[in-house]
C-alpha cells in the first residue's frame, strides 16, 4: 500500500473539520497517511496566523497520531530539483515549495494528495502520482 502524502490545502482542511477533506480521507482510510515536516511547518504557523483553529499542540498530536511526518532531506531536495526539472521539460513546472513538497511523495513512493489544480494536469500527472481532493 503506497503512502497518502498530504498538502498543505488538504492537512489544513482536515485539521479545521471540514467535510470534503474529512470525506476525501475517509475514503481513503485504509492508506498510510504521510505529511511532509514542510507541511507541518506550514500547518503550525495556520495555527500562528489564525487560518487554523488548533494549538500548536493540538495539530502536532493529530499529525502524530494519524499519520507519519516525512523529514525534508537533502534526497528530498534532489528529488524535488529532478520533478522541477521534468515538469518544466513539460511546460508544467509549480511553485518551488510546491515542488519540494510534491518530492517528498515520489521520494517516498507514495501518491501527493492535494487541492491544488496545478497539479491535476496531465503533464504534471505524467511524472508525478497525484491524488486529488477537489473541495467543490
Amino acid at each position: 500500500m503506497t503512502v497518502l502524502v498530504f498538502d498543505n490545502n488538504l492537512l489544513s482542511d482536515y485539521l479545521n473539520g471540514v467535510d470534503d477533506a474529512r470525506s476525501f480521507l475517509e475514503a481513503h482510510e485504509r492508506d498510510p497517511w504521510g505529511v511532509p515536516s514542510i507541511v507541518l511547518f506550514e500547518a503550525l504557523m495556520g495555527s500562528l496566523h489564525g487560518y487554523i483553529d488548533a494549538t500548536p499542540e493540538a495539530i502536532i498530536h493529530s499529525v502524530t497520531t494519524s499519520m507519519e511526518v516525512l523529514e525534508t532531506t537533502r534526497q528530498t531536495a534532489v528529488e524535488g530539483h529532478e520533478l522541477q526539472q521534468a515538469l518544466q521539460e513539460r511546460g508544467a513546472s509549480v511553485d518551488q515549495l510546491d515542488a519540494l513538497i510534491a518530492a517528498s511523495a515520489r521520494e517516498h513512493g507514495g501518491r501527493f494528495a492535494t487541492a491544488e489544480t496545478q497539479f491535476w494536469t496531465d503533464d504534471v500527472r505524467a511524472v508525478l502520482d497525484v491524488e486529488a481532493c477537489d473541495p467543490h
